[in-house]
């Protein structure tokens, strides 16, 4: 199984960490607004029955409210455990509250693409779920136009604990008019791994002890003085990862990186030092054996870390998995978030996206039940058993780090408890490369190998990003 296709179609943030539990993540493909497909084919697949109208249902069980939820974890747990695991979650969410609602789940075999587009095509005839995950494909904006869903900020507002338990998502998700129409339980953490022995060996400090991005500099100068090669990139994944970290180095870089999709020129000052990084602190720092294409089946920055063969390794916090018996040896893998030019602060990618989406149609009580899932999928409960299972990272501010570490037992999934803790302690956390520059990200990307091979300068670069800009206008 391809894994990174499977996540662009599935649920991007969840099945990136149950990797974890298999030794053998991968990068998850990035969440756009822009993963459109045809609506003109109803694919939906349930794994279930289709239940029945709700009245119906409501009669059949003592007149209850009904509400149906539909999700995209059909897989069987001999396929991905981590499926089981949240279909028993949700299952032990309908048991509880049986006496006040009937919470019907749905799993659906198209998955959370086949969910994106039965919506499309149900919001043309005026309909929608009563809830759904959507896993990272972004329906927002065209049901929210079509008044279709319920915005959730009230809520959140009224309840500290379930604004702690969305994090990130409540910023992230707040649109320009001041409503959040999503959260997600889980959420995409992104630092780097590196190998300690590597940087023993060149006599290097290692990132945990950095204090600003002049430290990385030494640092691959030593390790690269030493004949370790200090990581691996490509024309997409780890160098997205390692431009948008170098993004965050001060508050000119994150005033600029935060403008994203608004940004009418890449001819800005930051954005260039950005790019004049990449080419000369990474790219040539590497030699052409360890400058893959970028395409979906391009993993070699992953197998020469866990080989031993690259000092770091920039991926997110699922890649503990990748730890488990592996050459480089696991008790030399260890977890970090990015420097940033302020001494001792850090920075790391957090990107949550679309996940539940509640209609706006339901009755009072409906909606309540709506309200009180995903009040309790964004719990510290919830939040502890996603993490400690090996599921995912969760947004939740509320989660104790250190309590949860010493509740593991395994050495990959205390690598993943101290990951996540890192990226969410970070003081600085931004939107992933994709998310943040939507279509121009694959610009962006196009460019790397002429920066590699020095074929291209940085104001070639931004020259052709701008001509993208004014012909996307």
């Amino acid at each position: 199984m391809k894994f990174r296709k499977v996540l662009s179609v599935t649920l991007a943030a969840a099945m990136t960490a149950a990797l974890v539990l298999t030794g053998c993540g991968s990068k998850p493909a990035e969440e756009t607004a822009d993963n459109q497909a045809s609506a003109g084919e109803d694919k939906r697949q349930n794994t279930d029955a289709e239940p029945a109208d709700q009245s119906e249902q409501g009669d059949k069980n003592g007149g209850l409210p009904t509400v149906t939820f539909t999700h995209g974890y059909y897989h069987d747990e001999s396929e991905w455990a981590a499926a089981g695991e949240m279909r028993k979650i949700y299952q032990e969410f309908a048991d509880a509250h049986k006496d006040e609602f009937n919470f019907v789940i749905v799993a659906d075999e198209s998955g959370a693409e086949g969910i994106y587009n039965t919506a499309l095509n149900d919001i043309s005839a005026g309909e929608f779920y009563d809830i759904a995950d959507f896993g990272g494909w972004d329906i927002v904006p065209v049901a929210a136009n079509a008044d279709m869903i319920l915005d959730l900020k009230p809520y959140l507002d009224e309840d500290a604990a379930f604004k702690a338990g969305v994090g990130v998502c409540y910023d992230q998700n707040l649109t320009e008019d001041g409503k959040i129409y999503s959260v997600r339980e889980q959420i995409e953490g992104v630092g780097f791994w590196y190998n300690q022995a590597l940087f023993d060996k060149a006599g290097a400090v290692s990132p945990d002890q950095w204090q600003t991005w002049a430290d990385f500099d030494a640092a691959v100068e030593k390790l690269t003085a030493a004949g370790i090669t200090p990581f691996g990139l490509n024309a997409g994944w780890p160098t997205n990862i390692l431009a948008a970290a170098y993004s965050q180095r001060d508050d000119a870089c994150r005033t600029f990186y935060k403008s994203g999709r608004k940004v009418t020129s890449f001819d800005d000052p930051t954005f260039k030092e950005t790019l004049s990084f990449i080419q000369t602190k990474a790219l040539q720092k590497i030699d052409a054996a360890n400058f893959g294409p970028g395409g979906d089946d391009d993993e070699q920055y992953r197998t020469d870390f866990f080989e031993g063969n690259t000092a770091m390794l920039f991926n997110g916090v699922w890649d503990a998995g990748g730890s488990v018996d592996c050459k480089a040896g696991a008790e030399n893998i260890r977890p970090a978030v990015f420097p940033t030019n302020e001494a001792g602060k850090k920075a790391s990618l957090l990107s949550g996206g679309t996940g539940f989406v509640v209609s706006s149609k339901l009755d009072e009580a409906q909606t309540q039940a709506c309200i009180e899932f995903i009040k309790y999928m964004t719990s510290e409960e919830i939040a502890n058993r996603i993490i400690s299972a090996g599921i995912g990272m969760a947004p939740s501010t509320a989660v104790d780090y250190k309590t949860l570490a010493d509740s593991v037992d395994t050495a990959d999934a205390k690598l993943l408890v101290q990951a996540c803790g890192l990226c969410q302690n970070a003081d600085y956390q931004a939107l992933g490369w994709g998310n943040t520059f939507g279509d121009a990200e694959g610009e962006i990307q196009a460019k790397y190998a002429g920066l590699k091979d020095g074929s291209k300068t940085v104001n070639d670069v931004v020259k052709e990003l701008d001509q993208f800009l004014e012909a996307a206008e």
